[in-house]
């Protein structure tokens, strides 16, 4: 899937450009190692290339090698200046990021765009100068994809036919030569027990069950190889069910965010599918939480790229609307009589025991002294249903508080409007202007 395979051989038979690139091929060369050692390595060794053959072939390979004698590449180790990471990060949480998008390619893009600004440095052995950006535990949630017409557009790095070929990884149990593990296998048969049919079974027969889950990790045989091999990426998935609709969640220790995640995304999407037909429901929103999300440096550029050139488009905003639909709220902000209060009157007893704030006595000494006029924000089902809360206030500040000192609002794009909302609230209340509020 990293097509590292054919990178190497590419590297064998073009070598690196001026910029240290494998020509025809994924990653570079590190500038530490010189031209000569790399022309040297090219000459002297011979790769035998057995990706894609039986068990068999690779033993029969075995022997007939073992019989053929030559000398050593080099007589000694050669060690070169160790490469450090160059690639820059913004300040973050480091930790418990979150996007949300309604396909698996708008999602990417967003994760993409987290990794990018926030990733932290970090040292590796795939890639170029030793350096990827990784931040740690994110959730990306995709609510809306539909496995049997996803939406594919021509930017994702890889062809259909690839993903069409890469399901069976995870809708299968086969087995593939030369593969250290398959998560298909793992889940429906490493373990003596087919996880994935137990947990079609549960969620027909016991649908409230927490029980859903299928695991790959095999503790004993993935810590022996942990210094020398490969252990499963993905570790578990949880199924429940909420609203009448079954979700999926998966636990990821490591991924490839720009090659890995929506290969891994799309195929776990249609595995939900699968299950969630044989209990009859429909599907919630997939979840994917990935301990490692990482991009190595390879694909900075390419990340660049593709940020630049499809993230705004795929945000799908319009005139009217310029954030997200927030699936917590719909606010109506409002300037009222105060004598219409409903709110304002047990709120404001805080000021009995308590300090006024000081930025909302800033505030207040600009407002006209018998304004006679309050600030309403109502928080309305995102639906179009009923009111749920109301905040009233003198300022913006002072309503502005209320709603996120609880964290009522979680789009930065809806709480931004918000705000500029109440702002224009109040300067209305100040100029002694009517106020209505305008679309997002």
């Amino acid at each position: 899937m990293s097509l590292s395979g054919h990178s190497l051989l590419m590297l064998m038979k073009y070598g690196v450009d001026e910029k240290r690139k494998i020509i025809k091929g994924r990653g570079e060369i590190e500038s530490e190692i010189p031209d000569q050692v790399i022309e040297e390595f090219r000459h002297k060794i011979e790769i035998v290339d057995l990706r894609g053959q039986t068990k068999d072939q690779l033993v029969r390979k075995m022997d007939e090698l073992a019989k053929v004698h030559k000398e050593p590449f080099s007589t000694k180790p050669r060690e070169f200046p160790k490469s450090e990471p160059k690639v820059e990060v913004l300040p973050s949480e480091q930790t418990g990021f979150y996007v949300q998008g309604k396909t698996v390619a708008q999602t990417w893009l967003k994760l993409l765009n987290e990794i990018y600004k926030y990733g932290r440095p970090k040292h590796t052995r795939y890639s170029k100068n030793n350096e990827l950006k990784e931040i740690l535990n994110l959730t990306a949630v995709v609510t809306e994809e539909d496995p049997a017409k996803v939406y594919f557009p021509e930017y994702l790095p890889f062809e259909r036919g690839e993903l069409e070929a890469y399901y069976a990884e995870i809708m299968t149990d086969r087995e593939v030569p030369g593969v250290a593990y398959n998560y298909g296998r793992r889940m429906r048969q490493h373990f003596g027990v087919d996880q994935i049919k137990e947990m079609k079974q549960l969620l027909k027969n016991r649908p409230d069950s927490k029980k859903m889950l299928a695991i790959t990790t095999d503790p004993k045989l993935d810590w022996g190889r942990a210094n020398n091999g490969d252990t499963p990426c993905l570790v578990m998935l949880v199924g429940s069910v909420q609203d009448n609709k079954f979700f999926l969640t998966a636990h990821f220790r490591s991924q490839d965010m720009v090659h890995g995640w929506p290969r891994n995304t799309f195929a776990i999407r249609k595995l939900q599918k699968e299950i969630a037909d044989y209990g009859e429901y429909p599907m919630g929103p997939l979840t994917m939480i990935t301990h490692s999300a990482h991009m190595y440096g390879d694909d900075l550029a390419l990340v660049e790229n593709l940020l630049m050139d499809h993230y705004e488009k795929e945000l799908g905003y319009t005139p009217a609307v310029h954030f997200d639909f927030d699936k917590r709220a719909n606010m109506v902000v409002e300037v009222i009589p105060i004598t219409e209060a409903k709110a304002w009157s047990a709120w404001s007893k805080r000021y009995e025991k308590q300090a006024i704030p000081m930025a909302v006595m800033v505030e207040l000494k600009r407002m006209p002294k018998k304004a006679q006029r309050l600030i309403r924000c109502t928080l309305y089902e995102p639906n179009g249903g009923p009111a749920l809360k109301m905040w009233e206030g003198r300022t913006a500040q002072e309503v502005a508080w209320q709603i996120t000192d609880w964290g009522y609002l979680k789009d930065a794009g809806h709480a931004m409007y918000v705000g500029t909302e109440l702002q224009r609230a109040e300067e209305a209340i100040v100029t002694g202007r009517e106020y209505s509020q305008d679309p997002a």
